[in-house]
């Protein structure tokens, strides 16, 4: 061979090597997409996790397709705290952890959320609904300034008839809705539910789904990270009549167990003075004075408008998921479906979520990755949302932020039987109460403190108890509750 021959060969051979490389190691053309799907208030109430009553066949149909987690634990159970934690892959209590950054009008030398990561590295970063606290990702009426800064190239919520988001996040038909917020001024005469005759987008999450479709399309041939939060089922429990219609009230299981567990000091202090506050005192139940009791009928009421409100953003989920197909972007696209918490459907004696029980800090959580060895598994490992920002940048080939306090859980998506941690954590501010907690495998430990640093109580739970935990073992464990506060303590939570 002569030499001018055998270097042409080499350098085709080493062009060659490159972009195989380049493609390997997740250049522009092989980038993989993200979708990322928020949905509020989701407890694991899922065929997938069980749960056979229930009729969400589009989320039980991803899940066949990648991987459940069992044992998925939010950081605090209320929607401000658990999506500022997921955004910025940090532990928090904050309902707004990224207003300084706002309020410096200046972007920091440094990455500070999960969607500015991937906006920093070529991605179309686009927010529909609620993904942060505020619906629409924006902080004004005319959706124009974003609650987290520098990060998303686009984020706004179709209001429609409603005007502005969260007019659209308490939709009602006919243009009606609520105020945000906890003043009484805010409460509203609506019900807590309703079971219109109309199509899906006679409530806003239709139209959430109709612009996630419209995203994907425009979005198909360049690199993005989409993220859609659906409302439902979020209070008040309104859908279509036609997923009302899918359930017989009379055979909607109850709450598994209704009372507070037994050797409990104070149930004040275990609720962390939780009153069931939002179906309570936000809404007015029609012709009834005494609208703060929930009885038995409301009960059976407020349940099966949770499960129309879940099927219904089960049908929404699956047009966007039907279009990802459609578009054949499945196959370079990660899928992520997340509860931001879980919600007490009577579990306890509590409606409602912000509580440290597993009820309410365990949410669903569904990873599908492209052409994934085992799809159709569970995890039964503990994770919690903080994971989820290092996984997705792994699982993307994204350098991962050396300040994040959670960890990739890829090692657990390629093999289901691994686990990465051996316990969650979790807080609560409860007015003058804080709350902290630890969940092992077996076992969830509560701390309640005053502000002054006091120990209040100590509740120990066995998670081996069925149906739920129902009694609190921290007299006869006492070696068992060293041990967890011990873990806790070494996670430098406050009051610890």
């Amino acid at each position: 061979m002569r030499p001018k021959t055998s270097m042409l060969i080499c350098g085709f051979l080493l062009i060659a090597l490159v972009s195989a490389c380049s493609k390997r190691d997740g250049g522009n053309d092989q980038q993989t997409n993200v979708l990322f799907i928020a949905v509020d208030d989701l407890r694991p109430e899922l065929g997938c996790y069980g749960k056979e009553y229930m009729h969400a066949p589009n989320m039980d149909k991803l899940a066949s397709e990648g991987i459940v987690f069992r044992n998925h634990f939010v950081h605090c159970a209320a929607c401000g705290p658990s999506r500022s934690t997921l955004l910025s892959g940090k532990r928090t209590l904050s309902w707004d952890v990224f207003r300084d950054i706002r309020e410096a009008g200046s972007k920091p030398d440094r990455i500070f959320s999960l969607p500015q990561l991937f906006k920093e590295h070529g991605y179309k970063t686009v927010c529909i609904g609620k993904i942060s606290h505020l619906p629409g990702g924006v902080t004004d009426a005319l959706q124009q300034i974003h609650e987290v800064p520098y990060s998303w190239d686009t984020a706004y919520a179709p209001a429609g008839e409603w005007k502005d988001p969260w007019g659209a996040f308490f939709s009602y038909t006919g243009g009606k809705t609520r105020l945000y917020g906890y003043d009484r001024g805010n409460d509203t005469d609506l019900p807590p539910f309703e079971a219109a005759e109309v199509t899906d987008t006679g409530y806003a999450d239709g139209l959430n789904a109709e612009e996630a479709v419209k995203q994907l399309r425009e979005l198909k041939d360049v690199p993005f990270f989409l993220a859609v939060g659906f409302y439902k089922p979020h209070l008040p429990f309104n859908a279509p009549k036609k997923y009302w219609d899918l359930y017989d009230p009379d055979k909607i299981p109850e709450a598994d167990h209704r009372m507070m567990p037994e050797k409990v000091r104070s149930n004040i202090l275990l609720h962390g003075n939780h009153t069931s506050y939002e179906p309570r005192t936000h809404y007015r139940w029609a012709g009834d004075s005494s609208n703060y009791i929930i009885t038995p009928e409301k009960e059976r009421i407020l349940k099966h408008g949770y499960c129309a409100a879940v099927s219904y953003v089960d049908g929404q989920i699956g047009k966007v998921l039907d279009e990802l197909k459609r578009l054949e972007l499945d196959k370079k696209t990660i899928v992520m479906l997340w509860g931001d918490h879980g919600w007490h459907l009577g579990d306890y004696g509590i409606w409602g979520k912000y509580t440290n029980f597993d009820v309410a800090l365990r949410s669903p959580l569904i990873i599908k990755t492209p052409h994934m060895s085992k799809p159709g598994v569970s995890a039964n490992g503990i994770v919690e949302t903080v994971d989820i920002f290092p996984t997705l940048a792994d699982l993307c080939k994204l350098p991962v932020p050396d300040n994040l306090d959670g960890i990739s859980m890829k090692p657990i998506i390629n093999d289901p039987n691994s686990s990465i941690k051996a316990y969650s954590v979790g807080e609560r501010n409860a007015w003058d109460v804080h709350g902290t907690t630890i969940r092992t495998e077996r076992y969830r430990l509560m701390v309640w403190k005053a502000n002054n640093g006091d120990t209040l109580d100590v509740h120990l739970f066995d998670n081996t108890e069925e149906p739920l935990p129902y009694r609190n073992v921290v007299e006869s464990r006492p070696e068992t509750v060293k041990r967890l506060l011990d873990m806790l303590r070494s996670e430098n939570l406050k009051g610890i």
